[in-house]
This record gives structure tokens, sequence and C-alpha cells, in this order.
């Protein structure tokens, strides 16, 4: 089975913009041939917009997942990129696609970076909500059972932005990590030299 690395792999553009045929070596791939062949406009243009959410959300490199969205957000995010309609959905296929780009560049060191940065997103949508909810109540004259709530929440706001220092330190560990397998797996192919080695070495 052809290996999807890049989205050079799956979808090459000319200066236009148009979506340049599939290669021989990519009409080698049953799936991109097929993603290709079934689009019969003129100018591609279902091929690139699916392409487009193949990459945003298969590519663990992608802006969509490097911004810690849930599937649902990436999808979104990736439908407007692409110019689709709002509720578009992928299909069987485009799910595939999604799944082998995925699994295909996925490291163990990956997955930890990407779980730090979804866990960063969910706390400051997390602050966000609770932000809206204190500005309305705020807004408004308190009571006794109101002011125990709003005071209860000020403090979950606090202690949230309090841990957001250590998450990100995590995740900057994360990606150190994740830079170091993925240098020790170049090296290993004799295509790179570990970053951490001394230039004398070399």
């Amino acid at each position: 089975m052809a290996k999807i690395v890049t989205i050079d792999s799956m979808l090459v553009v000319d200066e236009t913009g148009m979506p340049v045929p599939p290669s021989v070596r990519q009409l080698l791939d049953k799936d991109i041939r097929t993603l290709y062949n079934r689009d019969k406009t003129p100018d591609k243009k279902q091929y690139l917009a699916e392409a487009i959410v193949i990459y945003q959300l298969g590519d663990p490199k992608s802006p969509a997942r490097q911004s810690g969205l849930s599937e649902a957000e990436a999808l979104r995010y990736a439908k407007e990129q692409a110019g689709l309609p709002k509720d578009y959905l992928p299909d069987a296929l485009v799910l595939k696609l999604i799944k082998r780009y995925y699994d295909e560049n996925i490291t163990e060191a990956g997955r930890v970076v990407e779980n730090m940065l979804q866990t960063i997103h969910n706390i400051n949508l997390g602050i966000s909500q609770i932000n809206r909810y204190l500005n309305e109540k705020l807004a408004t004259p308190l009571d006794g059972d109101n002011i125990a709530i709003i005071l209860n929440l000020v403090e979950n706001v606090k202690k949230q932005a309090g841990d957001i220092p250590s998450t990100l330190k995590k995740l900057e560990e994360a990606k150190q990590n994740l830079m170091y397998e993925q240098e020790t797996e170049l090296s290993r192919g004799g295509n790179a030299v570990l970053s951490s080695m001394d230039a004398e070495d070399n």
C-alpha cells in the first residue's frame, strides 16, 4: 500500500491554484485515485476541498491539530478553509484517508503533544465560559445565594488559570521529546544527526 507522508503526495497545485493531475506514483494509491476521479468538475474543486479536509484532520502538524481542536471543531475549521458548505460531512473514503494519513504520521510522543494541546484548548474554553457567566451575573444585583456561587466560580477560574503555566511547561517538554524522537528516527535512517550532538563530533 502506498504511504501518505505529506499533503504533496496526494495533492499538488499549479501557480493558479488548480490541482495538477495525479502522477503515476500517486495513481498507484487506490484511495487517492478514487478521490480524484470521482470529482467530475473541470476545476476539480471538490477534490481540492476534500484534500484540505484530509490534511487538516489527518496531519498532526496541521493548524487544526496544532490548535488542540476537537474533531468537531477541526472539521468546522477545515470546512471554512476549504470553502465547503456547513452541512458537509466527510464520507467513508475521506474518513479512511484521514485515518491513514493520521496513523502513518503520528507517534507516541506526538500523541502526548496532541493531548497536551487539547488540554490547554479545553482549559481556555472552560475559563471563557465561566468568565462569560460571571460577567452576566455580576451585571445584576447579587443576593446571598448568588454570592456563594460567584465566589466559587471565581476560585475555579483562578485555579484553572494558575494551572496553565505548569501545563505549558509540560507541553514544551512533550514537544522536546517529540523533536528528539523525530531526530532519532531520521538519524537511524542516515538522513540527519541529532541536534544534541556536539559540532566537534560531526
